[in-house]
């Protein structure tokens, strides 16, 4: 142990085995606390996804369990350890931590948008979301979800402490062959469109099925790319592109892993993301960060995000989509704007700073 160092447990107990989202902040922000010299991050996670950090392990993936498990044993864990403060990667704060408590809420889409989730999938994410209102203090990555936890969960405004996210460590432009690999591994020639997170259902990935169609009408071709974990909505996105008839110029590349992420980003026209709601909107930053320009919803939380780096269209406009897409893949002058202003706003996020204002609450609630 480092003489003044503040122990802080990370509860990474839900980080799933195909990280996305909540689960790349979680890894990214653990790199980045371990390499400060005033905490000692201790890793509570389900198996040991960030080297050179303490590891303690969480049961097998499963709701019943890790919630058992953060009730009962995990503080008791935290007593051995000697740990000065906790924090809730995701959510979750359990009833009796001992020590002063942080939770990061990523976003309360399930309560802006119901209708878009099962209700038992509602109902544990409302659950969860509960739990953080224990904490001292809640991160969140942007104002638009501060205040949703202010609105929704009725926290009070002075504890919300906003600490903007970044792109993946190392994500840069990559180089023509390792696009070419990337393009014959997953079955796509160029010109493509990149749509990510095909399996959220306000993530509106039909939006960009829809733009394909109407760029076949203006005789514009080009393939669409739609990444990401696979779910129910796969086989409806799938009849959709048939009945529009752009079936043959959809490929469903699924989860990609990290290291193919520059190479997909970058061979991207375009990557198009048509969000109905979102917490901070990390994927268009990183494709940002490896030079390929962003066509967005005007969604909560992107506008504050991405600013004026990024071409901004109205919520559920395939027509907008397609009209913007069309121009980047006609004017290369055009393309190039959007590459350089992306690549000069990602360039103003790190998770070191992320780490830096996080470990700031840790000492605003247990000072050395």
């Amino acid at each position: 142990m480092v003489e003044g160092a503040l122990r802080v447990l990370l509860n990474a107990s839900a980080l799933p085995v195909r990280p996305a989202g909540a689960g790349v902040y979680t890894i990214e922000l653990a790199r980045a606390l371990a390499t400060r010299t005033d905490l000692e991050v201790v890793f509570a996670a389900p198996s040991e996804a960030v080297p050179n950090v303490q590891w303690l392990r969480s049961p097998p993936r499963g709701p019943a369990l890790r919630s058992a498990w953060e009730q009962l044993r995990l503080p008791r864990l935290m007593r051995q350890e000697g740990i000065d403060v906790y924090h809730g990667a995701h959510f979750a704060v359990p009833l009796r931590t001992g020590v002063p408590a942080v939770a990061t809420v990523h976003d309360l889409a399930f309560l802006r948008l119901p209708r878009r989730y099962s209700m038992p999938r509602r109902n544990y994410y409302r659950a969860l979301a509960w739990t953080s209102r224990r904490a001292d203090r809640i991160i969140v990555p942007s104002k638009a979800v501060a205040a949703d936890v202010i609105h929704h969960l009725g926290y009070p405004p002075e504890r919300i402490r906003v600490v903007s996210e970044a792109p993946r460590a190392g994500l840069a432009p990559a180089m023509e062959h390792e696009i070419a690999l990337l393009c014959g591994r997953v079955g796509v020639e160029r010109p493509y469109l990149l749509c990510l997170g095909t399996a959220e259902p306000g993530k509106r990935a039909v939006d960009a099925i829809r733009a394909l169609s109407v760029m076949r009408n203006e005789g514009q071709a080009v393939k669409l790319v739609l990444a990401g974990n696979e779910g129910p909505l796969t086989p409806l996105l799938r009849r959709e592109a048939q009945a529009l008839g752009v079936l043959e110029s959809v490929v469903f590349a699924g989860y990609l892993l990290a290291g193919d992420l520059a190479a997909l980003y970058s061979g991207a026209t375009a990557l198009v993301f048509p969000s109905l709601s979102e917490g901070f909107g990390l994927p268009p930053l990183e494709a940002m960060a490896c030079g390929t320009p962003v066509i967005a919803s005007s969604a909560p939380a992107l506008p504050e995000v991405l600013g004026t780096a990024a071409i901004f269209v109205p919520l559920r406009d395939p027509a907008g989509i397609a009209h913007e897409a069309i121009r980047l893949l006609r004017e290369d002058s055009w393309r190039s704007e959007w590459t350089a202003r992306g690549r000069e706003h990602a360039s103003r996020f790190s998770w070191t700073r992320a780490a830096e204002e996080s470990a700031a609450v840790y000492h605003e609630l247990a000072p050395r």
